[in-house]
């Protein structure tokens, strides 16, 4: 016992020696960085091994007795809310293949809520096949499966407003002939029409499979309702239900539109209703993607693309924003290019400094000789320059310019103090807050900018800031709880795409970086700015643009303003520990839910599915299993139907 006692104490006193106990410190150190680093790409390495695809591809016992239950279970729930409200599915056919079409009848006959009807319309497939599908269909769900077909070939939008003549439901929901609803669809949609006072428009979180119905990728988790965003691509898209009488009122589909035919139906249904969009933040649908299918590519229906243009330039038109929209093949979303509406306004570029002279002289440089929009003033705050170049470079600068000012004022380094004191004396009607470790990369940056600041519901517009070797600094802020927040894509290749190109696309976020940062003055002023008190440094920009949310205006990133940012080396990284503090005691609410986060997905910038959240996502036996089997035999084991048991892969559980 004795021997053992004295060996500690010579290793304790060996590991307090300098040499050994840095050494030691900087080893338990790295592999602490290590292991944080690469456990997120390890769980992200687990769900794509071989073997672990393959088990979860598998029918297992106690997923099934897992899901039955919570089918159950929100069966009876249901009934406890007073809103029943009968929803009519409008299926529009056209020769599907009748092993699809079966599918995706019998998912929604297998629906745990009851109130439902299918409208079904034929565009002359002269396929007697996909009538019997429908007699068969008819005969065991009686008046309840409605049925027409089309005298000549009418295309996607007729078909479907011959949907919509069928309907007598107060809700109706899409789905398309060869795709499929989850067992809980209906149920989750009615659970969100009571708790959310009966809205206009809900849409779902929805999941892409293949031929056979494996999953091709990760379900796509979509943001809440975002407009800039819905401009720029169709993410609504499934599950999409509508207030019937709404469909009505806006004329339904509309010819011409073929291809874009969904899109241009809620741009113009969000504009048709003054109530919010309810986004339900379940996977509701799955997605079949085929060599005819827009799931598959968009390529196999090229003149989707030409249809979304006109279907988002006429939006744009009606709403008085005219833009330019041009299709992005790289991203297969719509780049708008807003006119600005206000002529030429006069925008002040305020830019801090101390003792920074060559960072200074390549910003402005970068800003006056690249920027195409030329009605501009600059205004440097330095906070106690020093350096007698700096100050003969501001006497210059004055002597050159006439648009450009400097405020001295010594004090210590307080951002939110240098850019209030620029926004008092700034004249223009918009402001920029631009670091002076930024430059220039896209001439019409300004231009971009200003084409969306200058709609009143939106409060800050931020811009796409890279480092030198072209990865990404900042394309959007992510709240991320008591992390506070996070940079969307941070070091990722500058076109890396990052959640459906989340990062090469113009959207709303809860935040934008304040390194280059544009808003109309009044709106700055209306907010009080920046907080020079409690918020001086470190989270200013996220503070300053919640205050913005809590007046409810949105901030907006455009990847079409790009910067360099080299991160103000001249001072270093500081982290404001009562900030953060700050931040959790005003903003808890907001920062433990971004609405622009699905939550589904990990609270961080990698857009990781949350493990704790994937439990409702059906694989395809799981499909299966309760897609062929009457509702009173879910939670039968083994289950009894064919194929056997051995085809489906079944695992008892052990």
């Amino acid at each position: 016992m004795g021997t053992m006692a004295v060996n500690k104490s010579f290793l304790r006193v060996l590991f307090e020696t300098e040499v050994l106990g840095r050494l030691s410190r900087k080893v338990v150190w790295l592999a602490l960085q290590v292991s944080n680093r690469i456990s997120g790409r390890l769980h992200h390495a687990f769900r794509r091994l071989p073997y672990v695809h393959k088990y979860n591809l598998i029918l297992r016992k106690q997923r099934i007795e897992l899901l039955t239950k919570y089918y159950r279970h929100l069966s009876e729930v249901l009934q406890e809310f007073p809103e029943q409200p009968q929803i009519s599915v409008l299926i529009p056919v056209y020769k599907v293949k009748t092993d699809y079409f079966r599918e995706c009848l019998q998912s929604v006959a297998n629906q745990i809520y009851d109130n439902w009807e299918m409208c079904i319309v034929d565009d002359c497939s002269n396929d007697a096949a996909i009538d019997q599908v429908v007699k068969d269909f008819q005969q065991r769900y009686p008046g309840r499966v409605k049925y027409s077909k089309n005298e000549k070939n009418s295309h996607i939008s007729i078909t479907s407003n011959n949907c919509l003549a069928l309907a007598s439901g107060e809700y109706v929901a899409l789905l398309d002939h060869d795709d499929r609803l989850y067992p809980n669809s209906l149920a989750e949609v009615v659970r969100y029409i009571n708790v959310k006072q009966k809205p206009d428009i809900l849409y779902s979180d929805e999941r892409t499979v293949d031929e056979s119905g494996e999953m091709r990728h990760d379900a796509f988790r979509k943001p809440d309702f975002s407009p800039f965003m819905h401009l720029c691509m169709n993410y609504t898209t499934h599950l999409s239900v509508y207030r019937t009488e709404l469909l009505r009122q806006i004329g339904g589909f509309r010819k011409g539109f073929e291809g874009s035919q969904d899109h241009d139906l809620m741009l113009r249904a969000v504009e048709g209703s003054r109530k919010p969009v309810v986004h339900i933040p379940f996977c509701l649908y799955q997605w079949r993607a085929h060599p005819e299918s827009t799931a598959a590519s968009i390529s196999s229906k090229p003149y989707a693309a030409i249809a979304g243009e006109k279907a988002v330039s006429e939006a744009l038109e009606r709403r008085g924003r005219p833009a330019q929209v041009v299709y992005e093949p790289d991203t297969h979303h719509y780049r708008l290019s807003f006119k600005i509406l206000e002529g030429n306004p006069l925008v002040s570029i305020i830019i801090p400094n101390k003792d920074s002279l060559k960072l200074l002289e390549a910003c402005l440089r970068s800003v006056y000789e690249k920027s195409t929009y030329r009605n501009f003033e600059i205004l440097i705050v330095d906070n106690g320059s020093v350096d007698p170049s700096v100050l003969v470079y501001y006497k210059e600068l004055k002597e050159k310019h006439s648009n450009i000012n400097v405020i001295l004022e010594k004090h210590y380094f307080n951002f939110g103090k240098m850019v209030n004191r620029g926004v008092r004396e700034a004249k223009g009607t918009y402001v920029v807050l631009l670091n002076n470790d930024t430059e220039v990369v896209d001439a019409n940056w300004i231009e971009e900018m200003l084409g969306l600041a200058q709609f009143p519901e939106i409060g800050a517009v931020g811009s796409k800031l890279l480092y030198p070797d072209r990865t990404i600094q900042h394309a959007g802020i992510l709240l991320t709880g008591r992390r506070i927040a996070e940079h969307k894509g941070i070091q990722l290749p500058e076109k890396h795409t990052l959640y459906c190109n989340i990062m090469n696309t113009i959207h709303e976020c809860s935040a934008v970086s304040a390194a280059c940062l544009m808003i109309r003055k009044e709106k700055y002023e209306a907010v009080g700015g920046f907080d020079e008190v409690c918020m001086p440094n470190g989270y200013g920009d996220v503070d300053f643009c919640l205050k913005l949310s809590r007046m409810n205006l949105t901030s907006v990133f455009t990847p079409y303003a790009r910067f360099f940012h080299f991160e103000s080396p001249s001072r270093g990284s500081a982290l404001e520990y009562f900030e953060k503090y700050m931040m959790l005691s005003r903003y808890g609410a907001e920062l433990s839910n971004d609405p622009y986060l699905n939550p589904n997905l990990g609270q961080g910038n990698s857009y990781e599915i949350d493990f704790g959240y994937e439990q409702l996502d059906l694989n395809a036996r799981e499909f299966s299993y309760f897609l062929r089997l009457d509702r009173s035999k879910w939670g039968v084991w083994p289950p009894v139907y064919t194929p056997t048991h051995k085809e489906l892969g079944i695992d008892d559980g052990s």
